[in-house]
């Protein structure tokens, strides 16, 4: 099973870590600017003339993706579709142009817009030859088997608008431009399902000698830390809560995710 990188639980961004609680809701109206992304123009050069009968070029096939602004569209199927026919009209858009650079965002789409899970579904089937169930996880985990499935050049924008519509504070963490742990993807964060620092880190705890700790059992697992002489245990259970501590030991500070 690939790794998936989820925000609030392991957020592999380079430099950064963080925690992040709430129900998973459709977002608001981001106010992310459009970027279009167009086929290049095709160059066409007369042949050189071989006799008097004048020929002319046939006009060039238009590209299915043409005109196409995938983050108009993304953000069209999040926020401003009011009818499930407004909703598969767009869609048909995307699945007729063939361009699996809208998989991933479509994969995120599929999380929030609840609505059109059967319809977004089959348009991620239609994309990539797939015959996968409309349910967002799987297609998660199909996606990080299938690194080759390239997003569009503003995914990493994209995606940060429409975390921040959850929270503001995700853009401390997803940004357009930003710095991605080796052999990891923008397409890997997922929200963990809570809002910046609503799991509060184990700050600073008081501790106390082993023989006072009444509370832990023989077979208690803890994570154990000693460093220049100073040693300290934190119990599972409580980081089960936290998830995180912060403390010095040893005169050194000392950071833990779990």
């Amino acid at each position: 099973m690939r790794k998936v990188m989820i925000l609030g639980l392991v957020v592999m961004l380079a430099g950064c870590s963080g925690t992040l609680p709430g129900e998973a809701v459709a977002p608001a109206a981001t106010g992310s600017s459009p970027v279009t992304t167009e086929a290049p123009e095709a160059t066409l050069q007369a042949p050189a003339a071989t006799s008097p009968v004048e020929s002319t070029a046939a006009a060039p096939t238009p590209s299915p993706t043409a005109g196409l602004n995938h983050t108009e569209l993304l953000d069209e199927l999040l926020f401003s579709v009011s009818t499930r026919a407004e909703g598969e009209a767009v869609l048909t858009q995307i699945a007729e142009s063939g361009d699996t650079h809208f998989v991933a965002g479509l994969i995120d789409t599929l999380r929030y817009q609840r609505s059109l899970q059967e319809e977004i579904g089959q348009t991620l089937n239609t994309l990539t030859g797939q015959e996968l169930s409309p349910e967002w996880f799987a297609w998660v985990e199909w996606a990080g088997q299938h690194p080759e499935i390239e997003s569009f050049a503003a995914y990493p924008a994209w995606k940060a608008n429409l975390l921040a519509q959850i929270d503001p504070n995700f853009r401390r963490f997803v940004k357009g431009e930003m710095k991605i742990a080796p052999d990891s993807r923008v397409e890997e964060i997922v929200w963990g399902g809570v809002r910046v620092d609503g799991i509060p880190a184990l700050d600073n705890p008081r501790m106390v000698d082993p023989a006072e700790a009444a509370y832990l059992v023989p077979e208690e697992r803890v994570f154990g830390v000693s460093l220049n002489g100073d040693s300290r245990a934190y119990p599972a259970r409580f980081l089960d809560w936290h998830e995180m501590f912060n403390d010095i030991v040893g005169g050194e500070p000392v950071s833990l995710a779990y």
